[in-house]
C-alpha cells in the first residue's frame, strides 16, 4: 500500500476506505499528527420516523429522488459487504489510531475572516502577493488578520511557518498558496496576483469546492455561515471564478448536500457551462467497526455525502457515469476526507489545483476560504506521528 491514508481500495478504485486525519496529513506533506475527535464507537441514536410517519415522509419525496437514493443505498450496502469480506480475518478498525484528541477550547482558532477592512489594525497591500522566504523557515507577521485578503505563497519544497506575534504559528505546506478571505473579498487580489506572478498558476486543472449550502441543522447550530445568510450566493461566486480559471478539459469537483434541488441546480449550472457529470463519489460515514452512523435508508438524516465530478467533453447524455463509495469514520464537524490521492488519478501528472471554501491547506495547491487556516494553527497538530493501533487493510 503506497498511501498511508488509504486503508483499502479495490482494483478499479470504486470501493475505498480512507482515514480522514491521515488523508489531510498526507496531502500536506508533513510528518506531523493532526489532532482529531475520538473515533465513533457506535452509531448515533436512531431518530428516523417509523410506521405511518415514515410512509408519510416517503410520500412527500418525489419518486425520482426516492429511486436515486435507493440506488445509492444499494451501492453503499454492496461496498460495505465487499470491504467486510476482504478484512473478515483481521481484527482491524476502519480508521487509524486517534491518540491526538483536540480539546474543545482548541476548536475555535482562528475564526472566519469576516471582519470589515477598517477593522484590521495591520494590512498588507492586497495587490502584492506575500511570498514566504525560501531560505528561512519562519516568516513573521503582526497578527493573523494581517494575512487577510492577500495571496500568500510558499515557494519552498519544505514546510514554512507563518509566525504571528499574538496569534501563534501556522503551518504552510510546500509549494502551497492561500487566500484567507471570503471569495468576494479575495477576488481582487486573486485576479491581480495570478497575472503578476509567473510562478503562480494562471489556469487550474482541478477546482474542488465545498460551498456553504443552506442546511437546517447547520443553521440552527450556528456552526458556520450558510448561503442563505450571505448577500451574494457563494456558489454563484465560485462559478464565476471557475469560468475564469479552469484549464481546458479541467476537472470540477463539488460537494453537495442530499437535497434534490441542490443537486439539480448544480448539474444544470455546470451543464450550462459545457461541463458534464461523469462521476459521483459517495462518502459513507461509518463507525470504527464499519457500521453506518445512521440507517443507510434514513430519510431525515442520511449517513452519506456526495461529491459530483464534472468535465468538458462529449455530450452529457453519452457519458457513462461511474460511482465510487468511500467509507470513512467521521472526524471534527465540517472536516471531510481529503481525496487528493484519488483526484490525482484524473488529472495530468503536473497539474494545478484550486480549492474553494477550503478549511485547510494542501501541498502544491491554491486554497481559498474564510476558514482556510482553521486546521493549520499549531494548536491543531502534534509534531511527531504516533503510528499505532489500526493497521492496513488488504487491497486486492
Amino acid at each position: 500500500m503506497s498511501h498511508y491514508s488509504v486503508l483499502y481500495w479495490n482494483e478499479d478504485r470504486t470501493v475505498v476506505v480512507i482515514d480522514i486525519p491521515s488523508s489531510i496529513e498526507h496531502a500536506q506533506s508533513t510528518s506531523g499528527l493532526l489532532k482529531s475527535s475520538p473515533a465513533l464507537e457506535s452509531p448515533y441514536p436512531n431518530t428516523e420516523p417509523k410506521g405511518a410517519k415514515r410512509l408519510a415522509a416517503l410520500n412527500a419525496i418525489s419518486l425520482d429522488e426516492r429511486l436515486y437514493h435507493a440506488s445509492i443505498q444499494e451501492q453503499i450496502s454492496s461496498a460495505l459487504k465487499e470491504i467486510r469480506e476482504n478484512v473478515r480475518s483481521q481484527a482491524i478498525d476502519w480508521c487509524r489510531d486517534r491518540s491526538a484528541i483536540l480539546a474543545p477550547q482548541e476548536r475555535e482558532l482562528p475564526g472566519p475572516a469576516t471582519l470589515s477592512a477598517g477593522a484590521f489594525p495591520f494590512r498588507t497591500d492586497q495587490g502584492v502577493p506575500v511570498v514566504l522566504s525560501s531560505t528561512e523557515k519562519r516568516t513573521k507577521f503582526p497578527c493573523p488578520r494581517s494575512l487577510h485578503s492577500v495571496v500568500v505563497h510558499n515557494p519552498s519544497e519544505e514546510l514554512a511557518i507563518v509566525e504571528t506575534v499574538n496569534g501563534g504559528d501556522y503551518m504552510v505546506p510546500p509549494r502551497s498558496t492561500f487566500i484567507y478571505s471570503t471569495l468576494q473579498l479575495g477576488l481582487p487580489t486573486f485576479s491581480i496576483c495570478r497575472k503578476s506572478l509567473p510562478c503562480l498558476a494562471k489556469r487550474f486543472d482541478l477546482i474542488l469546492m465545498d460551498p456553504p449550502w443552506s442546511n437546517r441543522s447547520v443553521r440552527h447550530a450556528g456552526t458556520y455561515r450558510t448561503a442563505e445568510n450571505q448577500i451574494t450566493d457563494p456558489f454563484e461566486q465560485a462559478l464565476e471564478i471557475t469560468k475564469a480559471s479552469l484549464a481546458p478539459r479541467g476537472l470540477i469537483a463539488i460537494w453537495i448536500t442530499n437535497k434534490a434541488s441542490i443537486r439539480a441546480n448544480v448539474v444544470q449550472a455546470l451543464q450550462a457551462l459545457g461541463h458534464c457529470l461523469f462521476e459521483e463519489w459517495i462518502w459513507i460515514k461509518v463507525t470504527k467497526n464499519g457500521l453506518p452512523v445512521t440507517p443507510v435508508d434514513g430519510i431525515w438524516r442520511r449517513p452519506y455525502e456526495i461529491l459530483l465530478l464534472f468535465r468538458e467533453g462529449q455530450p452529457c447524455e453519452m457519458l457513462q457515469r461511474r460511482r465510487r463509495v468511500i467509507a470513512a469514520v467521521p472526524d471534527l464537524h465540517s472536516r471531510k476526507p481529503c481525496l487528493k490521492v484519488l483526484l490525482e488519478e484524473l488529472v495530468p501528472a503536473k497539474y494545478t489545483a484550486l480549492e474553494l471554501f477550503a478549511r485547510n491547506l494542501t501541498a502544491g495547491w491554491w486554497s481559498w476560504g474564510d476558514e482556510v487556516l482553521k486546521f493549520q494553527h499549531e494548536s491543531q497538530w502534534v509534531s511527531m506521528r504516533h503510528q499505532k493501533g489500526c493497521g492496513y487493510m488488504i487491497s486486492r
